[in-house]
């Protein structure tokens, strides 16, 4: 019999400690990757039950590595584990919202890619599964190992062989909905009856027209419905953009409408409305920051 490799879990966020708990509910090795050495075990609650987990400042053996990480923290993260000896023969399967330049340069034919809805989010150690959704898998050349364990885990899971498309359907989503709970400080559920809908529509018809410059066909109104069904099944959640707006942490705007305003004036195209979401979100960061 074949023993798995162990998982480590990078990432502290909602979505990371959601699947360290789920794993170790299948009898799962996880162990979390910390910043830095932690001797004591992290404990995350979940359903009113604490779950304990070994932690490690580096990959020490070849592991299933699943990484739910800030967009800004992929290229450092990825420096990091280049440098381990034990990554050459470990998989890795990365979650982050967003797009960077050049993704296709930083990562390995073998490295996956991980997109979902399901949402989810911290209250100080608990970690609340906020609404279930799919989870879809691709990116590398064929399902690693673990896909079986990751689909019991949080299901349902797909494997999805054009995963690039639906990573732009899931950057749409996020655009759609993040910077907006930032701008009226507000749930994901309230964000329709607040914000002005000829500013959002026109996000998403920018979004689609930059997806077609890469071969893709995305379209406004699907975004929209689509955007509009994630807000109705994570109705009472704040997004994590608004909870890292409210600590005073470092948004991930650059990597969404602030991406999509710039990778649009690479092709020639105008993108007003992201590129006013994106300096207006930047902006009540900024002044944030001063007080």
């Amino acid at each position: 019999m074949t023993t798995q490799p162990p998982w480590l879990v990078i990432g502290q966020g909602a979505l990371g400690s959601l699947m360290a708990v789920h794993l170790a509910k299948l009898g799962q090795r996880v162990t979390v990757k910390l910043r830095s050495a932690h001797p004591e075990p992290l404990t995350i609650m979940h359903d009113n039950q604490p779950w304990s987990f070994p932690c490690s400042a580096t990959l020490t053996q070849p592991s299933t590595i699943f990484a739910a990480v800030k967009a800004y923290h992929v290229r450092p993260l990825l420096d990091e584990l280049q440098q381990a000896p034990a990554f050459a023969a470990s998989t890795l399967i990365l979650s982050y919202n967003g797009m960077l330049e050049d993704e296709a340069s930083l990562l390995r034919p073998s490295d996956c890619h991980w997109v979902t809805t399901h949402g989810a989010y911290r209250d100080g150690l608990e970690v609340i599964h906020g609404g279930h959704g799919e989870s879809w898998l691709g990116g590398c050349d064929q399902p690693p190992a673990a896909f079986e364990t990751l689909a019991q885990a949080l299901p349902p899971l797909h494997w999805h062989t054009e995963i690039h498309q639906r990573r732009w359907q899931k950057l749409a989503v996020n655009c759609l909905i993040n910077p907006f709970t930032v701008l009226h400080q507000c749930r994901n559920g309230e964000v329709l009856e607040r914000l002005d809908h000829a500013v959002w529509h026109a996000v998403a018809t920018e979004i689609a027209a930059l997806a077609a410059t890469q071969g893709l066909q995305l379209q406004a109104d699907e975004l929209l419905a689509n955007a509009q069904r994630v807000m109705q099944q994570t109705a009472q959640n704040r997004s994590s953009m608004l909870q890292d707006f409210r600590l005073g942490r470092r948004l991930e705007i650059d990597y969404l409408n602030g991406f999509v305003a710039q990778a649009s004036a690479t092709a020639g195209l105008d993108a007003p409305a992201n590129d006013w979401v994106w300096r207006r979100v930047n902006a009540l960061s900024q002044d944030r920051d001063l007080q």
